[in-house]
């Protein structure tokens, strides 16, 4: 249940930001929702079964996602407030950013195979021919507690990059806060304001007995403090 509230609520984190685009769409009211050709970076955020991951298409993935969206047949389409797909608990959703210029951000939401829809500047569209984006998810790597000593070395120059490689759930709001799962045990916790500059914090937490996620119990500062320490007094 606890995994399903997270999703609907990272849903619906995602889809205001993308009904909070950044420039209205183009002057082709027929095709309003596209990838410009002068795009050249989309972060890509898909979040299912309240598991978020977050990439950049690369040069090949770019093109095949621009022609997948210019391929795709949609028409607008309204709900009432508490009614939209995003309210919907559940499903998978692709959140398209297009980083460094002022093209609208937009959203791919999968309620179903036969029922996915976009949204853009607030405005939802009906696909009539739904399909997969054309997207490689990156091979994760599993965070564990050796990976974490070894990222500590680093102190004060740890940043968001340096945990690109592990999987992630959104779990801020107002601020990034980014959660990873390491084992029964512990997990760790990045926070800030934006991920160009660095973290708040970067917390290795000790889990509750059962085993779910919450901000009260025990952690350090994995930059600043020692994690053989920390776990040793646990087990104490």
């Amino acid at each position: 249940m606890k995994k399903q509230l997270i999703l609907f609520l990272t849903l619906g984190f995602l889809l205001t930001l993308a009904a909070c685009g950044t420039s209205g769409p183009n002057s082709d009211s027929d095709n309003p929702i596209s990838i410009a050709d002068s795009v050249t970076d989309v972060e890509i955020t898909h979040i299912i079964s309240g598991t978020e991951s977050l990439w950049t298409a690369n040069s090949d993935e770019l093109e095949s996602l621009k022609n997948w969206v210019l391929g795709l047949n949609y028409r607008p389409v309204s709900f009432e407030a508490g009614n939209s797909p995003g309210d919907e608990i559940g499903g998978e959703a692709y959140s398209f950013n297009m980083t460094g210029t002022d093209h609208p951000s937009f959203s791919y939401v999968v309620n179903r195979p036969d029922r996915c829809y976009l949204l853009m500047d607030g405005t939802w569209y009906s696909v009539s021919n739904p399909s997969d984006p054309p997207v490689t998810e990156p091979q994760w790597e599993e965070l564990t507690l050796e990976k974490v000593k070894e990222l500590a070395k680093k102190g004060d120059t740890l940043s968001w990059s340096d945990f690109e490689l592990y999987r992630h759930t959104d779990i801020g709001s107002g601020l990034y806060i980014y959660f990873y799962e390491i084992d029964e045990n512990y997990c760790l916790v990045i926070g800030g304001g934006d991920t160009q500059t660095a973290p708040l914090y970067v917390r290795l937490v000790l889990k509750p007995y059962d085993h779910e996620f919450l901000d009260d119990k025990p952690y350090i500062d994995i930059r600043t403090e020692n994690v053989d320490d920390f776990i040793n007094s646990q087990n104490n």
